[in-house]
């Protein structure tokens, strides 16, 4: 990667450096590396590894059992 941030391959540009220090560019690869590397969770907790979508379909269940919850426990009470 760091080659090829020096030397600009195809229509990448080149970044001497001028343009960016020795240290950036080693954060720009480890930065790489770390969202390459497949332990992302894009939605914050590893439900599947889905993101937000398995995130949002567990809310969505356990909001509609807590609503049937409450509609049962209001029937009850009547």
């Amino acid at each position: 990667i760091y080659t090829a941030m020096l030397t600009g391959p195809q229509n990448m540009p080149k970044f001497s450096d001028r343009q960016l220090t020795p240290e950036e560019k080693q954060d720009i690869i480890a930065y790489i590396k770390s969202v390459t590397d497949g332990k992302n969770n894009p939605g914050g907790a590893p439900l599947g590894g889905l993101g937000p979508v398995s995130e949002g379909l567990i809310a969505f269940i356990v909001g509609i059992a807590a609503l049937v919850g409450v509609t049962l426990w209001i029937g009850a009470k009547a």
